[in-house]
């Protein structure tokens, strides 16, 4: 095994304050790079010692931790040789009380490739408060970040979700007491708007103005139709879908990957699909979704967007992106279709005791309920 501390100089690591200062673990050809919270430019770092040079403005700081980690090396290395030990329990040893900033020791928790819930808060909280230690963390901080959260546009559910999040790595991470702790985040009870087969005719037969933006009514009112049409999927899943690598067989397979599930999803593509894909020349993905520069962007403008569509053709409820997933899934229990096929077109994690033994419906069976729900 070789333990190595170096500046990570890879460009996707690069921000404001330099780049970050990583501890490199290599083991039988696994390598592990961790984040140690610090940060230095190249011209701030001496390549040769491993360590940062006398004009970096955190010089003492830095080095004062650095003595801790390569004691805490050592002391494992001649460990090691009594008993070997993994990469991934090397690491907790090595950095177990020895994180000086919450966000590198969470994301460090997290599975590689992990793009989920507790990912998407760790970043946000970053982005308002970059690089705090723990000690730096108040529950004073905690709430102005809720506040600015709600300034920002998020809904409270997902506010609560990001929240938890962040309380649950502060338990895992610290003794301290945890400033995520003790903040109710009010969450209003709300029916699921569901979109009405009278609606969804209205909505496929309206000549809608397309002047070429990547949000015009008629590409907006396509995403939805796609979505619905496709299991319910989000606006997410449908940016990045490619025909290189989620259309197989002529079937439309990939992850739902909502919080982390990875749930596969393995559909058919009807007729009226295949109809709004032929619309689009952006290979190689379904949609020109991908083109945006903003994504929270286009999701305000995909939500402001259906609203007015709403309005105008006069539908019984207000569309919004989320309602073509409700919409599929209350259609298909007015339809009777079994809960547990639709759970399997629409990338649901199956907890019933009787999924335990039983393997997936066949592929007629989903393909038969998933064009009836779609046939309006």
């Amino acid at each position: 095994m070789r333990v190595n501390i170096k500046l990570d100089e890879r460009a996707s690591g690069e921000s404001k304050i330099g780049f970050p200062i990583v501890v490199v673990i290599r083991d039988d050809y696994k390598q592990r790079i961790i984040r140690t919270g610090y940060h230095s430019y190249v011209k701030h770092w001496n390549k040769n010692l491993s360590a940062p040079k006398s004009n970096h403005p955190k010089f003492y700081e830095i080095n004062d931790y650095f003595l801790k980690i390569k004691l805490r090396i050592s002391q494992l290395m001649a460990n090691r040789l009594e008993q070997k030990i993994s990469i991934a329990n090397f690491k907790d040893e090595l950095f177990k009380d020895n994180y000086p900033v919450f966000y590198d020791a969470a994301m460090n928790t997290l599975p590689e490739n992990y793009t989920g819930t507790k990912w998407s808060a760790l970043k946000s909280f970053n982005s308002f408060y970059p690089s705090l230690k723990f000690h730096e963390i108040t529950r004073q901080i905690v709430a102005d970040f809720i506040v600015k959260l709600f300034e920002k546009g998020n809904g409270p559910g997902g506010i609560d979700s990001y929240i938890r999040s962040l309380r649950a790595f502060w338990y895992k991470l610290s003794d301290q007491p945890n400033p995520f702790a003790k903040h109710k985040i009010a969450i209003p009870k709300k029916l699921k708007r569901v979109s009405t087969v009278e609606d969804m005719q209205k909505l496929a037969a309206a000549e809608l103005e397309d002047k070429g933006q990547i949000a015009s009514f008629s590409k907006l009112r396509d995403y939805w139709l796609l979505m619905f049409y496709f299991g319910g999927i989000d606006p997410e899943v449908l940016a990045k879908l490619r025909y290189d690598k989620n259309i197989v067989n002529g079937r439309l397979v990939f992850n739902r990957d909502k919080g982390g599930s990875k749930m596969p999803c393995n559909n058919v593509i009807g007729p009226a699909a295949s109809e709004i894909l032929q619309k689009y020349d952006c290979r190689p993905f379904l949609v020109p979704i991908h083109k945006t520069k903003n994504p929270d962007s286009f999701i305000r403008n995909f939500r402001r967007g259906l609203i007015k569509i709403s309005e105008r053709l006069e539908f019984g409820t207000v569309m919004h992106p989320k309602s073509a997933r409700y919409s599929f899934i209350d259609r298909a229990q007015q339809l009777l279709v079994d809960e547990r096929v639709t759970a399997q077109i629409v990338g649901h994690k199956r907890k019933t005791t009787t999924s335990l033994y039983t393997n997936d419906f066949p592929l007629e069976v989903q393909d038969e309920s998933h064009l009836k729900i779609i046939s309006f």
